[in-house]
C-alpha cells in the first residue's frame, strides 16, 4: 500500500509555459466544478486544507500542481509524484476569451504532458452523466491518456442508491462497474483503491 509522507503546493499555471518541469510521474483530476475535486484530493493525500475550495463552483481557472512524497512496498521504497488539479467545467461565468484560454491550456496539458500517468474523471454519483463526460473520456482515449472514472460523494446516497447509480454509469460509459472507483471524501471511501492505482502506475 502506498503511504503518503508529504504533500505541498508547487505552483499554479495559467498556460503551458508555466507548467513545472520536475520529471516525476503525474496524476490529474478533472470534472465538473461541483464534483468534489478539491475534497477528494485532500482526502487522497491526507491533507485537510492542501487544496483550497473556492467560494463559488468553477472559480478555479488555473492548473494547480502539488508535489507528493510517498513510501511503497516492503521494504519501503521512496516515491515522488505530482498531482495536478485541473480547472472544473461549468457554473462560473467567464468570457469567451477566458473560456478559450482555459480550453487551450487543458488541451496543451493533456497532449504534451509526457509524465502524465492517469487522469481521474470525477462525477457526482447523484447526477446522471452528460454527453460532455462521454466526449471527455473519448478525448482521453483518442490521445492514449489512461483515464479512471471516479464517482464522488457516495455518502450522499444509500447503498442501494449507490448500486443503482453505479450500474447507470457503467451502462452509459459502456464499461463494467469494477472500472469505476466509488469515493466519498467525508468517509474516505475509495481511498485505498485510488492509492492502489497510483502504486500500480508508479511501479511500472
Amino acid at each position: 500500500m502506498l503511504k503518503i509522507v508529504s504533500a505541498e503546493f508547487i505552483k499554479g499555471a495559467i498556460n503551458s509555459k508555466q507548467f513545472p518541469q520536475i520529471g516525476v510521474p503525474e496524476f490529474a483530476f478533472f470534472g465538473r466544478s461541483n464534483a468534489g475535486k478539491s475534497s477528494l484530493i485532500n482526502m487522497l493525500l491526507n491533507r485537510k486544507n492542501l487544496v483550497k475550495t473556492g467560494s463559488k463552483p468553477g472559480m478555479t481557472r488555473e492548473i494547480n500542481f502539488f508535489a507528493v512524497n510517498a513510501l511503497t512496498g516492503k521494504p519501503p521504497n521512496a516515491e515522488s509524484f505530482c498531482v495536478a488539479d485541473l480547472p472544473g467545467y461549468g457554473f462560473a461565468q467567464v468570457s469567451q476569451a477566458e473560456r478559450k484560454r482555459i480550453d487551450a491550456m487543458l488541451y496543451d496539458y493533456c497532449t504534451t504532458r509526457s509524465t502524465l500517468k492517469t487522469v481521474f474523471l470525477l462525477m457526482d454519483i447523484r447526477r446522471d452523466p452528460a454527453e460532455i463526460e462521454l466526449q471527455t473520456l473519448q478525448f482521453f482515449r483518442e490521445h492514449n491518456i489512461p483515464a479512471v472514472l471516479t464517482a464522488t460523494k457516495a455518502d450522499k446516497l444509500s447503498k442501494n442508491e449507490q448500486a443503482k447509480q453505479l450500474l447507470a454509469l457503467a451502462s452509459f460509459f459502456e464499461c463494467s462497474t469494477d472500472e469505476i472507483i466509488v469515493t466519498s471524501a467525508t468517509k474516505k471511501t475509495g481511498r485505498e483503491k485510488l492509492l492502489q492505482h497510483l502504486s500500480a502506475c508508479l511501479s511500472v
